[in-house]
């Protein structure tokens, strides 16, 4: 790759400042409070290895993120005073984020010959609706797609010119990203080569690649100091609990409640590129061409190996369609340039119309669903929008207006439409959805997880896990029953039946689906 120029570490700082938007807000969980409480436990004299979780051992994810977000709340703990610990935990995922955009750019503007290509790449890859939530959550995925990222650039690099180097880089790809989320991040790229070797009749070409000692030595040497270091914490059970019960049956059962169907992703799939959903489809038509060039063969390979194996996957989650996004940006780049009609950028305007819309209708709606927790986040929202219906809905109605006015004007060309869309929907879900949800979901833990702080509570769990609360009160909460004079994290479920008991109690603090309550001086059976 050649030197670093001026416009290059403009760019990347540019994605960094993008990636920062909304990284504000209280953390979302399970997911964000697990990882970041995880990493907590871990500087709290955890083994370096293995994670816990309020205590217990965490066995769905290796360790290289949560020792990123170690180093990250390590070194930066400092500025809490003035920067949100939210901002810091999430810094991990916002430098990631930006080096997947940045590095996926200069490769498209290599392979391309034309800078302005890449530099489209990079900003849609980091305004679609997908990596944009996922650049800027506190998880293993942003990492995670920056290796695939890599392994995607690198081995499309080795089908055009084999080198040792490119082997070697593949391979430490490879163990990285083992490190980071397991054998997914073996799975999609080796799976791919493995059907372009088939496709393309070139297995003379596939066992070379796969025969440099020196690749499988520096792919052992990375990941054997963390196998030790975790069969001398935990023996074999890591192992058996992350293969067994978080890839294999993730892949064959339906893992809490993600199921989906074969079809599932035809539908997410163009909700995850917006507002370049239409782009994506225009591959389809472009696939006999595609197919006489050997990279772009592997490209068109890897989209179809990805979204196959998370189609038939037993566990079904919208982010996963993300790992396609690296061959699905680059397709785009080498068509883009001939593509004239404003059509393309159309479905910028689905996002914001469909938000306007639901913001308006939410307030109609019946909560009748049978979960509570999932009918006080829906009324506490809809509290939230009609407090401040006319401000939302006019920030909403101006940013439609502006996305028509981008579409109907005539001397923009097709990408500045496109990227202005983009923008458009970037400010749209960092600076108003992502706020609101959190107030909604989040705001009242954080509050609450504060107050226990504040007073030095004895706090222990029921019923509900809500590790964020453990993280911000910066103590371990244990799901036990609770003894007299402790405040317990509860769901309503149990309240309920707490309150049936006569056991006298002080409610502390309210939010969807539990309460933070004080228990007086008793006995409790």
């Amino acid at each position: 790759m050649p030197a670093l120029s001026r416009l290059d570490w403009r760019l990347f700082w540019c994605l960094i400042l993008i990636g920062l938007l909304g990284t504000w807000v209280p953390l979302f969980d399970l997911d964000e409070g697990a990882f970041l409480e995880a990493t907590r436990e871990l500087l709290n004299g955890g083994h370096w290895a293995v994670t816990t979780l309020d205590g217990a051992p965490r066995y769905d994810k290796p360790i290289l993120s949560y020792w990123f977000q170690a180093i990250t709340l390590l070194t930066l703990d400092w500025l809490v005073p003035i920067v949100p610990i939210e901002m810091i935990g999430r810094l991990p995922s916002v430098f990631a984020g930006a080096l997947w955009a940045w590095l996926l750019g200069r490769f498209t503007a290599e392979q391309t010959g034309q800078p302005a290509l890449g530099i489209f790449v990079s900003f849609a890859l980091s305004t679609t609706l997908g990596p944009l939530v996922i650049m800027r959550a506190a998880t293993a995925d942003a990492l995670l797609n920056l290796w695939l990222t890599l392994l995607f650039i690198d081995i499309s690099k080795y089908i055009e010119f084999p080198s040792e180097i490119l082997r070697l880089k593949v391979f430490t790809w490879l163990a990285l990203g083992i490190l980071t989320k397991g054998p997914v991040a073996v799975l999609i790229p080796c799976g791919a080569f493995f059907v372009w070797t088939m496709v393309s009749n070139r297995w003379s070409f596939f066992f070379t690649a796969i025969s440099s000692a020196r690749a499988w030595l520096v792919f052992a040497a990375l990941l054997t100091p963390w196998v030790i270091g975790v069969v001398d914490a935990q023996g074999i059970t890591f192992f058996e609990r992350f293969i067994l019960t978080h890839n294999f049956e993730r892949f064959f059962g339906n893992l809490h409640g993600h199921g989906g169907h074969l079809l599932y992703y035809a539908i997410v799939m163009p909700v995850i590129l917006l507002p370049y959903s239409a782009l994506a489809i225009g591959i389809a038509f472009r696939i006999r061409s595609f197919w006489e060039c050997s990279v772009a063969r592997f490209n068109l390979v890897w989209i179809g190996f990805v979204v196959i194996l998370i189609s038939l996957s037993g566990t079904q989650l919208p982010h996963y369609a993300i790992y396609a996004t690296a061959p699905i940006f680059y397709l785009c780049a080498r068509f883009l340039p001939d593509l004239k009609s404003r059509i393309w950028a159309a479905p910028g305007l689905i996002l914001p119309i469909s938000i306007l819309c639901a913001a308006l209708l939410l307030g109609f709606v019946n909560f009748s669903d049978n979960n509570p927790k999932d009918i006080e986040q829906l009324m506490l929202l809809s509290q939230i929008l009609g407090q401040w219906k006319w401000p939302i809905t006019s920030i909403i109605s101006i940013l439609i207006f502006v996305a028509s006015v981008i579409l109907i004007v005539p001397n923009l060309n097709l990408t500045q439409r496109l990227l202005a869309m983009g923008g458009i929907q970037l400010a749209l879900i960092t600076l108003l959805v992502l706020p609101l949800l959190s107030e909604a979901k989040q705001a009242p833990l954080k509050r609450a997880a504060l107050l226990a702080k504040e007073h030095s509570a004895d706090v222990v769990s029921l019923g509900i896990r809500m590790p964020s609360f453990s993280f911000y009160r910066d103590k371990i909460t244990r799901e036990q029953s609770p003894k007299p004079g402790q405040w317990v994290l509860i769901s309503v479920e149990l309240l309920v039946e707490l309150a049936q008991k006569n056991i006298p109690f002080q409610i502390k603090a309210v939010g969807p689906g539990w309460r933070l309550v004080a228990l007086e001086s008793q006995e409790i059976i």
